[in-house]
């Protein structure tokens, strides 16, 4: 078939998962000779990833919004789908969903959106949710990312013919072999004790991430271990109540702020176990990504992540959030050298059969293919 255009539209200031995923998409439709752009609804044009973006490769247009609702910008968003001969819309998050259907109204551009999870940290981002899912069902297409949220999307009444279940892929290059880092290297990068076990929890510092209690799993762990540190990766509101929290836990010598990190290899290199205490998610990347390259999870029993990890066989999960539970799997990663060989290899092959990014983009685009008609 002849190459269509897409447009990306979301709305953020740096790249997390979902903004990751979104770039690679670009570049493998650009690899397909299909034209695609991401254009960011921000309040600045001079945001991280616009530079990110653009080093990628990645066409990128800044919309620049003054205020939360910025009503002027549907004629401007419609325009510019208009005058690059967008065929279809991707949208990403509440507020881009929102102007993506106000902007192709009356239009014959395909409008498609995916489910990436909700954080429903307050009753403001409450409402905006419940009005993403009434625009859902004006979309051509609503894409979830796990299994559980696809039955969430239906009892919110998004119509089943609509739906479709693509999980999240990462980048698998099958024709390297995998070499096993120098940990302790990477640990001296990041200033951390070469010798001892590191366990990081990734992603910003919101409420929905549970990031507080990873801090009292950290304290649980230490009171019985003393050969294990702990890292936070990621910036946000939540780093001073978290410190406070460490602080009153006394374990301020074995747990470190690393900040917003762009060397996520290195990061992987690193670390030893990766945990996820999220009260909600979708399937994310940064599971993908460490069991990728070896890298044991355990997380609580939450979004996509029971689809991917089977639970004893190449990673670890807790159910009902219990502290003692989850540092107790987390001493046996750190004790059991025979169990955590097993775990991580067992992790690497999974996701290289089951969550490429070859293969979700393959089903991405047959999507796209389908709804603009064999142009």
């Amino acid at each position: 078939m002849s190459s269509f255009t897409v447009v990306h539209v979301i709305s953020a200031e740096d790249v997390f998962g979902p903004e990751k995923t979104t770039i690679n998409e670009c570049l493998w439709l650009n690899n397909k000779n299909c034209r695609c752009i991401v254009i960011n609804i921000w309040n600045d044009e001079n945001v991280p990833i616009r530079a990110k973006a653009e080093k990628a490769g990645v066409e990128y247009i800044s919309l620049v919004s003054v205020r939360r609702l910025d009503l002027k910008l549907i004629s401007r968003l419609k325009s510019l789908l208009q005058s690059n001969k967008c065929q279809l819309v991707h949208s990403h998050g509440y507020k881009a969903d929102l102007f993506t259907y106000l902007a192709t109204r009356k239009t014959s551009i395909k409008r498609v959106t995916t489910i990436h999870g909700w954080t429903s940290e307050d009753v403001k981002v409450l409402v905006y949710e419940w009005l993403q899912s009434k625009v859902w069902r004006l979309f051509d297409r609503v894409y979830a990312v796990s299994q559980g949220y696809f039955d969430i999307a239906i009892k919110k009444k998004i119509s089943s013919s609509k739906m479709r279940l693509i999980y999240n892929g990462i980048i698998v290059d099958n024709a390297k072999e995998f070499m096993r880092p120098d940990k302790k290297q990477a640990k001296v990068s990041f200033s951390l004790d070469p010798d001892k076990f590191l366990v990081s929890i990734i992603g910003r510092l919101s409420i929905e991430k549970g990031h507080d209690m990873f801090v009292s799993v950290a304290a649980e762990v230490l009171s019985q271990s003393d050969n294990v540190q702990f890292a936070i990766v990621g910036d946000g509101v939540q780093q001073a109540a978290l410190k406070k929290q460490i602080e009153s836990l006394g374990i301020e010598d074995h747990v470190f702020f690393l900040g917003h990190c762009d060397q996520m290899q290195l990061l992987y290199d690193a670390t030893d176990a990766v945990a996820i205490c999220s009260h909600r998610e979708g399937l994310p990347n940064v599971l993908l990504e460490a069991m990728l390259n070896e890298v044991p999870v355990v997380s609580l029993k939450v979004g996509g992540v029971p689809e991917v990890i089977e639970d004893g066989k190449n990673g670890l999960i807790v159910s009902g959030g219990k502290i003692e539970e989850f540092a107790s799997k987390l001493r046996q990663l750190i004790t059991d050298k025979e169990f955590y060989m097993s775990l991580s290899q067992d992790a690497r092959k999974r996701i290289i059969n089951n969550f490429s990014f070859e293969k979700r983009m393959t089903s991405i685009y047959e999507e796209y293919v389908t709804l603009i008609g064999g142009v």
